[in-house]
């Protein structure tokens, strides 16, 4: 088990016949690429494919999340083994500690709300009145 951060992953359908995943896991591919010289683009060489868990305990509730969201996932990776039909598959877990929507790169990023005005001292304000006794 190792500590983890994934800086950049795409939320993907649960599976082929279930788009929504349940509420304590989600699938995730990360994508990963290369600089082409002749184009000057980026394209992408692979891909790697984690399902990222979250304890009940945690409060993260992953069904907010679907298909397309960019996502920035914080926790403990590790590689657990399954046989299946006299195969052995490989699966990369994350078990989230904590889990954000990531921003696109190059991506405008929002301004703060700028701080609201001090209120007016009204003990020192002037008041309107007529004449000079205000009682």
């Amino acid at each position: 088990m190792a500590k983890i951060e994934i800086e950049s992953a795409f939320v993907e359908d649960w599976n082929k016949s279930t788009s929504q995943h349940p509420a304590w896991g989600m699938k995730t591919a990360e994508a990963h690429s290369k600089k082409n010289v002749e184009t000057n683009k980026y394209e992408t060489q692979g891909r790697t494919f984690r399902t990222v868990k979250v304890s009940r305990e945690s409060g993260i509730d992953l069904t907010e999340y679907t298909k397309g969201d960019r996502v920035h996932v914080w926790g403990t990776e590790s590689t657990v083994s399954r046989e299946f039909e006299g195969k052995t598959y490989y699966e990369l877990i994350v078990w989230a500690d904590r889990i954000e929507r990531a921003e696109a790169k190059g991506a405008p990023q929002q301004a703060a709300p700028a701080a609201a005005p001090p209120a007016p001292d009204l003990w020192n304000a002037p008041g309107n009145f007529s004449d000079e006794t205000p009682f």
